[in-house]
């Protein structure tokens, strides 16, 4: 049998195990309050429900783990080729708006002559 309230194993005939008794002792209840304990195969079904996952092999892991790698590499390259091709971009578009200046030639020896 299992603990009404933990799931742990009891002895035949308990409804509560030790440590869930203890706690309960904590936190007594008056004589008259009326308490409804829930029905055991309820208890039973409701657990397998909320705890019904799928335990893999130790080759399944490792083979759905090789997969999630080698899709997160994917994603990775494609961000980067994307982040090369963004900074490929930017820096041809900077080029044509600021046309290298090399320094000492940021101005102009000819001498314009106005007509007054």
């Amino acid at each position: 049998m299992n603990c009404m309230k933990c799931g742990r194993e009891v002895a035949l005939g308990q409804v509560f195990c030790k440590e869930c008794l203890s706690v309960m002792e904590q936190h007594p209840v008056k004589p008259d309050t009326p308490v409804q304990l829930p029905n055991r195969a309820a208890m039973a079904a409701g657990r397998r429900s909320t705890h019904s996952r799928k335990t893999r092999k130790p080759e399944e892991q490792i083979s759905r783990l090789r997969k999630l790698v080698v899709i997160q590499t994917l994603a990775l390259l494609a961000v980067l080729a994307g982040l090369v091709i963004t900074i490929l971009i930017v820096s041809g578009q900077m080029g044509d708006i600021h046309p290298q200046v090399l320094p000492g030639q940021n101005y102009s020896t000819v001498e314009t002559i106005l007509d007054s």
